[in-house]
């Protein structure tokens, strides 16, 4: 197979993948919008604690995006590694450049991690 027909099926399976999962999520947020719709209609009264427990994790929504900026940085970085890597055409730079890949993911949730328990760290000694 022809790099370029390579690098083209990737891509469109790239595309078919986040396509779908992003029709999920709004599937997923009709659901939801649905649900607080008919809640307000029945009782508008007893919809506003609904409405209080929805808004309370948005913490969690913005760790996600956190990590997603986190795993595409690690990516390309670990792409142009990769690429400097297999430089000539040595076999053996071939499975070096492979796991460049995982290492640099790796490391690269493992600092936001540590970066994570270290700000709850100074933020609980702030509290005392």
């Amino acid at each position: 197979m022809p790099y370029t027909e390579m690098v083209v099926s990737i891509a469109v399976a790239a595309g078919l993948v986040l396509g779908a999962i992003h029709l999920f999520r709004l599937f997923g947020t009709m659901i939801m919008h649905r649900t607080i719709r008919k809640a307000i209609d029945r009782d508008p009264n007893a919809a506003e604690p609904l409405l209080e427990r929805l808004a309370v994790p948005a913490d969690a929504k913005e760790q996600g995006d956190d990590r997603t900026a986190t795993l595409l940085i690690a990516f390309g970085v670990a792409m142009v590694v990769a690429s400097l890597v297999i430089g000539d055409s040595s076999w053996i730079r071939y499975p070096i450049a492979g796991a460049v890949f995982p290492l640099i993911i790796g490391i690269a949730l493992w600092l936001r991690h540590y970066a994570i328990n270290r700000s709850r760290r100074t933020d609980s000694a702030e509290q005392q």
